[in-house]
């Protein structure tokens, strides 16, 4: 004969409610909510920009011959990246050279002439007259071996200036010309940016700017690491159309290699402290975006609470998250809140007991 199943369900219940009392506060650590006291901290967007960027524009004139490189290309410091046609420079060299050379010759001449008549008026058969026309032409004659040198120079830097090469290793960003087209002096050639140093520029609230003090407060957000500024410079003015104090922060070297010019980033700038409520992160339970916290209640099994999460952080080596609200100071929570559901789930289930049909 079967017997009624009714007691069988209380009992399951009782034992399964009694078993989840003891596993919620005999098993579980509890934190006690305390205010902590964390740097106050803003995220504000900041636009990455090259240190070391710019347009080489053509120093002197002639035709393209060769064109290295294109958009995008590395390239590296001293690299060669236009040959412009060097014939008439070459020529205006060798010029030089020879008025130089020529200089030399009668600034030579002068010269020994001079000394010549100066021993010549000391011994008396020299007039004055005659030796101060000496002494005028070796002036001249030095005079003007300067002014070839100085043309021999002016001629070697117009050369030079037919070799467009990288002043630092970079990235070209456009080029302006092609081969075979007549380039005059100050026509742009070709852009590009130094990978090497970059900085990332944002703009700070006046009530932020009058908090900073130093570098140290500034720190940049990429790929969700937290890198500090090498450097950091808060411009001494306001902008008066959106009242805020633009600030240029430095990128260390090994991050400023995996960000490019107008990209954007999080600035995280540091201003005073404040004082919130946090519980460690391991104490939340989240189930889509929904979080929540195992609360102790006094004779009762603790309780699961809805709480709104803001920034997490880590302080003393423990990584913690900020209620906004659902929490208040004082109250005791369970510092584990996926061990605490395991446990209830465990008790649950050793207390509910095997299906029997007695006969």
């Amino acid at each position: 004969m079967r017997m009624h199943s009714q007691p069988h369900f209380l009992v399951t219940v009782l034992l399964s409610l009694g078993m989840t009392y003891l596993s919620s506060h005999a098993g579980a650590t509890e934190y006690k909510v305390t205010p902590l006291t964390i740097p106050d901290s803003f995220e504000l967007d900041g636009r990455v920009e090259a240190v070391h960027a710019g347009t080489l524009s053509a120093q002197t004139s002639g035709t393209i011959l060769s064109v290295s490189g294109d958009v995008g290309d590395q390239v590296s410091k001293g690299q060669l990246l236009i040959q412009i046609d060097d014939t008439q420079q070459k020529a205006a060299v060798a010029q030089a050279e020879a008025s130089l050379a020529q200089a030399d010759a009668l600034n030579d001449d002068a010269q020994t002439l001079l000394k010549r008549n100066t021993r010549l008026h000391k011994q008396g058969t020299l007039s004055e007259s005659e030796l101060d026309r000496t002494r005028a032409q070796a002036k001249s004659a030095a005079a003007n071996t300067e002014a070839a040198k100085a043309a021999l120079i002016q001629a070697e830097a117009q050369l030079s200036y037919t070799r467009i090469t990288a002043p630092y290793a970079g990235v070209i960003m456009e080029r302006f010309v092609e081969v075979g087209e007549l380039v005059n002096v100050a026509q742009p050639l070709i852009s590009g940016y130094g990978t090497n140093k970059m900085r990332v520029i944002t703009h700070l609230p006046q009530r932020i700017a009058n908090q900073y003090n130093s570098s140290s407060q500034v720190s940049l957000l990429i790929d969700n690491a937290e890198i500090k500024a090498t450097d950091a410079t808060l411009y001494p003015f306001a902008d008066d159309r959106y009242h805020s104090v633009q600030l240029r922060a430095d990128l260390p070297e090994a991050q400023s290699h995996v960000v490019i010019p107008g990209q954007w980033l999080k600035v995280k700038v540091t201003a005073g402290n404040r004082e919130v409520i946090a519980v460690p992160e391991q104490a939340v339970l989240r189930r889509g975006e929904i979080s929540s916290v195992y609360v102790k209640q006094a004779e009762r099994p603790a309780l699961l609470r809805q709480i709104r999460l803001g920034n997490a952080f880590t302080q003393d080596n423990v990584n913690w998250v900020e209620v906004l609200a659902g929490l208040s100071a004082g109250e005791y929570i369970h510092q584990n809140a996926l061990a605490t559901l395991g446990n209830r789930g465990k008790a649950t289930s050793d207390a509910t007991p095997d299906k029997q049909s007695d006969q």
